[in-house]
C-alpha cells in the first residue's frame, strides 16, 4: 500500500469518525486543533488502524500511542525512545497531524513487509 492509498484510508476513518467529509480532511490539519480530536476518537482511530492496516500500536493507553507518534513529529526533538513527560506529551498532541498519522502508518507497514 502506498502512502496516498493510507492517506485516503486515514482521511476516511477520520470522517466518519468525526462526522466530517474526507475532502476536507487533508494532511496539513491538526488533530486536535483543527480537527476537534479528543482522547476517545485518539482511542477509536488506535482500534481503526488495527483493523485496517493490520499494524500493532502499544497496548494501552493513549499516552504509549502519542509518545510512539513523537517520533513522526516533524521540527521534533521528540525522537528518543525514552517515555515523554506529560508536558511533552501535550505538546506532541497539539503538533499531531494527518500526515503524521499517515507517516506513523507508512513507517510500520514498512517494517511488516
Amino acid at each position: 500500500m502506498n502512502r496516498s492509498e493510507i492517506l485516503t484510508k486515514i482521511t476516511t476513518q477520520l470522517g466518519s469518525l468525526l462526522d466530517r467529509n474526507p475532502a476536507e480532511i487533508t494532511e496539513n490539519k491538526l488533530l486536535f486543533q483543527d480537527l476537534d480530536v479528543d482522547s476517545l476518537d485518539i482511542l477509536e482511530l488506535i482500534v481503526a488502524l488495527k483493523e485496517d492496516f493490520g499494524i500493532s500500536v502499544s497496548d494501552g493507553e493513549v499516552k504509549a500511542f502519542l509518545g510512539e507518534l513523537a517520533r513522526f513529529v516533524p521540527d521534533s526533538s521528540f525522537r528518543q525512545s525514552e517515555a515523554l513527560s506529560d508536558e511533552e506529551l501535550a505538546e506532541v498532541a497539539d503538533k499531531l497531524s494527518v500526515a503524521t498519522m499517515v507517516d506513523f502508518v507508512n513507517d510500520r507497514m514498512s517494517k511488516t513487509v
